[in-house]
């Protein structure tokens, strides 16, 4: 049960609030790093965070996520005060910047995925603030509708250009490292984002294909969810079969072998 006060409605703060404290060097309170993060974000232009606008609650406010890296909120950038979704790396994450997750993020922007980053410092990443369903809601949506005709086009379509996406992310050699559980790194907008670089990876092997393709057609809950849309039954060995000839080699033709058989 929630506690009752649970901020639930957009509240703008000033970043020098003190009602802040707790949160940007959460889960421990540092005035030394406190004070070296508000002046990170007066470097990126934040004058604002915007709290009660999430699914998550952190110190007893909702926030729009938190991981085992960082929280992340709603803020305003800029003079034009442009709305942004800023990362706040934890105190007690496992790395002591965001740097390297920038530089992915920056790098899977450059093949036309993800929300645009906007700027990041040590401990902070700000990027383009996508409002949507997580894939999992979307999906489980759409699965209970009775327009059979347009959720089964829609669903192909969301389904495509997350594989290609993905294809995209495979050509550059950038592994994204957790698509084999989309429902926390897909948002469903106008079209879908893929979020959440903080595990990516240029050394490991990448496999965002075969992951994303077996989590959307062939395991666990959205998978589930998509055979109740498209109907008919997935020739499962081929596709298996499919995935592992473009894991050897992640040529195009291999690549819409897999389409071919997983949106037919």
């Amino acid at each position: 049960m929630l506690q009752q006060n649970v901020s639930f409605s957009n509240e703008e703060i000033d970043i020098k609030s003190p009602r802040l404290m707790p949160l940007v060097t959460y889960p421990r309170y540092s005035e030394c790093e406190y004070k070296d993060r508000i002046t990170e974000m007066e470097s990126l232009g934040i004058t604002t965070i915007i709290l009660g606008d999430g699914s998550t609650i952190v110190n007893n406010t909702r926030v729009a996520g938190k991981g085992c890296v960082g929280i992340v909120v709603k803020a305003k950038l800029g003079s034009n005060n442009e709305v942004c979704a800023l990362k706040i790396r934890r105190a007690d994450a496992d790395r002591k910047s965001m740097d390297n997750e920038a530089h992915f993020h920056n790098m899977a922007n450059s093949a036309g995925v993800g929300p645009r980053l906007k700027g990041h410092t040590k401990n902070l990443i700000a990027m383009e603030f996508v409002t949507g369903q997580s894939i999992i809601h979307w999906v489980t949506d759409r699965s209970s509708s009775n327009n059979k005709a347009t959720t089964s086009n829609n669903m192909r379509a969301v389904a495509t250009d997350i594989l290609e996406q993905c294809f995209s992310l495979d050509l550059v050699g950038l592994d994204h490292g957790e698509l084999s559980r989309l429902a926390r790194h897909v948002i469903v907008s106008e079209k879908p984002y893929i979020v959440d670089f903080e595990s990516a990876s240029t050394i490991r092997k990448t496999c965002n294909v075969t992951a994303a393709a077996q989590s959307i057609f062939l395991h666990g809950i959205v998978a589930d969810n998509v055979r109740k849309i498209l109907g008919g039954n997935i020739g499962r060995e081929k596709v298996i079969h499919a995935l592992k000839t473009y894991k050897h080699s992640h040529t195009r033709a291999n690549f819409d072998a897999v389409l071919e058989l997983l949106l037919i």
